[in-house]
């Protein structure tokens, strides 16, 4: 499994820079939240809505760090990303009205909208296009694990600290995005030789696309804009488990109060320990056979999260927890798998934009999923999963049907860069 791994070494200080900026959200995210409601005379009603409406910008947010990323380059993106967060992080200690507040969060959601399109073109970048999927799993491990201690040292910082503990919080996330974008940007020597000045790189090997730029010509992509309503699709079965399934167990199954907290914990320790042995375990499979397998996986989820209603308590748990266990494998798979698809189908001249479509996917996701299982939850058990296990279905049709459309889903996973018939 070792000599799966990518050779990492040149890049050990953006390695860093990306499990610091783990770590920072981590602390924060489990406290977004209170940390407004501990910290300033704002009620929760109001926090909420600020954030709310926040997110809202990340639509078009995604839209225009695209095209900065096009312009400016994967890697110079990244770092202004971290440091816009770091400078939203900074005015969160400060706020003490609701436009504050609003302010912040948008200049939050900016950074963040620019982070997630710019990260998988990095990637790639840093990867020089080749094996791309052991380059995602060992980040992903990093990634999780920052996100873990994060959140144990938040919730440390929080249980000795009080009020004060909040605002430590904050401040470390602020830092944390500063270092990031520090590291970032020193390990730009580590990948000087396969980027250009811009950062962007020199070549292409996509077999599919010609040199283009500008969403013109992107939108005219219509396979990709198939695989973006995939993305849609993906997207809101992974947050709809996270939402839902939590409040599911403890309002309908009348589960003991810990079982969110336990499943949380379980996802997080295999997001961490399993990116590895999964993306081994697909290696050399189709991109688009390992990504059907991964919707027949979460569909399976869903439906044991359907069945606890139906069984008795203790067995309602087991079936709770080989749920949490195999949408986890699922969302590792997609996470592997789902933005080398994006980076192969573009060029370097539009890599940015193809990702911001990609992402945008998911950010109407992170809109539209809490009003919809909001609204089955209310109807019962299987309202509310019988359609989450179909929609899984339907992804697996789609996939399907754009695999003949889209080269780089026929790929093999973890191929090395191969451009002709041996790659796919």
């Amino acid at each position: 499994m070792r000599a799966w791994l990518p050779d990492a070494r040149g890049h050990r200080r953006l390695f860093s820079a990306l499990s610091i900026d783990a770590l920072g959200t981590g602390l924060f995210l489990p406290f977004s939240i209170l940390y407004f409601t501990a910290t300033t005379e704002l009620t929760l009603g109001r926090v909420g809505l600020a954030l709310s409406i926040a997110a809202l910008v990340r639509i078009p947010a995604t839209a225009g760090a695209g095209m900065f990323c096009d312009r400016f380059g994967a890697r110079g993106t990244v770092i202004v990303s971290n440091l816009i967060q770091a400078v939203g992080f900074f005015n969160y200690l400060f706020v003490g009205s609701f436009g504050h507040l609003l302010s912040a969060a948008v200049v939050v959601q900016l950074g963040n909208s620019a982070f997630w399109v710019a990260y998988p073109a990095l990637v790639h970048d840093v990867a020089e296009g080749k094996r791309q999927e052991s380059w995602f799993a060992l980040i992903t491990t990093l990634r999780h694990a920052g996100l873990g201690v994060g959140a144990l040292g938040a919730s440390l910082a929080v249980a000795i600290g009080g009020v004060n503990g909040y605002t430590t919080i904050a401040a470390v996330n602020a830092l944390s995005f500063t270092v990031a974008a520090i590291l970032t940007r020193l390990d730009s020597s580590g990948g000087a030789h396969a980027v250009g000045v811009s950062g962007a790189p020199e070549h292409d090997d996509s077999p599919q696309h010609t040199a283009k730029g500008g969403w013109a010509s992107t939108l005219r992509d219509q396979p990709f804009l198939g695989f973006v309503v995939l993305n849609f699709g993906l997207a809101l079965l992974s947050l709809a488990f996270g939402l839902a399934v939590p409040v599911f167990l403890v309002n309908t199954v009348h589960l003991p109060p810990w079982i969110p907290g336990t499943i949380l914990a379980v996802n997080a320790v295999l997001g961490a320990l399993g990116a590895t042995p999964v993306g081994a375990a697909i290696t050399g499979h189709r991109r688009w056979s390992s990504l059907m397998a991964s919707q027949a996986i979460v569909g399976g989820a869903f439906v044991a999260v359907l069945c606890c209603a139906y069984v008795p308590s203790a067995l309602s748990i087991c079936l709770a927890l080989v749920a949490v266990v195999l949408v986890t494998v699922g969302e590792l798979i997609q996470s592997l798998i789902v933005s080398p698809i994006v980076n192969d189908c573009a060029t370097a001249a539009s890599r940015g934009r193809y990702n911001s479509l990609s992402q945008m996917a998911f950010s109407i996701g992170d809109v539209v999923t809490p009003a919809l299982m909001a609204v089955l939850l209310a109807h019962g058990p299987a309202a509310t999963w019988i359609p989450m296990a179909a929609l899984a279905i339907v992804d697996m049709l789609g996939i399907a049907l754009l695999a003949g459309h889209l080269p780089a889903m026929r790929r093999r996973v973890n191929h090395p860069g191969l451009t002709g018939p041996d790659a796919l």
